[in-house]
């Protein structure tokens, strides 16, 4: 069996959903005559494939989630959104007059952010990034762009390069435990047999014919975040929880 191509799948997927909601650009079809709604294919290593709704990378508020909320009503001063997608915060947050700029490694996602209206839309990782911010936004669970709890200190190191004096992080997190699935429970044994915490995945996103590579997804608890941040600069402030998800806001130590 032929391995999907490796690219920009998530940028695809992206710009397919946006096409989907505005009936403008190429859309997927079933025998070219039907659209079908645009499905984000989440593979982790272990094999097991997960079906998610691009639409929701596209939500307005008032279809979001009170965690969503929250997390906007925590930010203050310039806000980086780190891993922005579409754009859906950026946007929000630009509405309400923050001054806000939306980070992402997709070019795909850059191109649909501006599209859609983000006026500072760039595609960069955070330690190719320059800047000074206030806030650094983390949102549809993109706590997990930790990657690992040995990659995590390099990625807030690249976060505290860019932070301002008293800059604070307001991230979304999921328990990885919080769940009675024995697919995710063997998952967890697998992790912990090589080595790894049990949050700790490997997952590529998948979408038609196309793959990004393969990375790093961190799912951890608030007390793993802790022992994370130990020796990092950053600390917890505070932690709200909407099981199985939770937001943490970490500080400058």
């Amino acid at each position: 069996m032929d391995e999907p191509v490796v690219g920009d799948a998530f940028g695809e997927l992206l710009r397919a959903a946006l096409a989907e909601q505005t009936g403008r650009g190429p859309r997927p079809t079933i025998i070219a005559k039907y659209p079908t709604p645009v499905t984000e294919l989440v593979e982790r290593d272990d094999g097991f494939l997960s079906a998610l709704p691009a639409a929701r990378y596209l939500a307005p508020p008032a279809d979001w989630v009170d965690l969503d909320h929250r997390a906007l009503a925590l930010v203050r001063g310039r806000v980086l959104d780190v891993g922005t997608g579409a754009g859906r915060a950026a946007l929000a947050l630009q509405e309400r007059g923050v001054p806000v700029t939306g980070l992402d490694v997709s070019a795909g996602a850059v191109e649909v952010c501006r599209a859609r209206g983000v006026r500072d839309a760039v595609l960069s990782t955070v330690a190719d990034h320059t800047g000074r911010y206030d806030t650094f936004l983390l949102l549809g669970n993109n706590l997990g762009l930790l990657g690992s709890r040995r990659a995590a200190p390099r990625f807030l190191a690249d976060l505290a390069a860019l932070a301002a004096p008293g800059a604070r992080i307001v991230a979304q997190g999921t328990d990885p435990y919080d769940t009675a699935d024995p697919l995710h429970h063997a998952y967890h044994e697998r992790n912990r047999s090589r080595g790894r915490w049990a949050g700790e995945m490997v997952m590529r996103i998948r979408h038609r014919n196309l793959a990004t590579d393969w990375f790093e997804y961190l799912l951890c608890t608030p007390d793993e975040l802790a022992v994370v941040l130990v020796g990092t600069g950053w600390r917890v402030e505070a932690v709200e929880p909407y099981p199985p998800r939770y937001l943490a806001v970490l500080v400058r130590a």
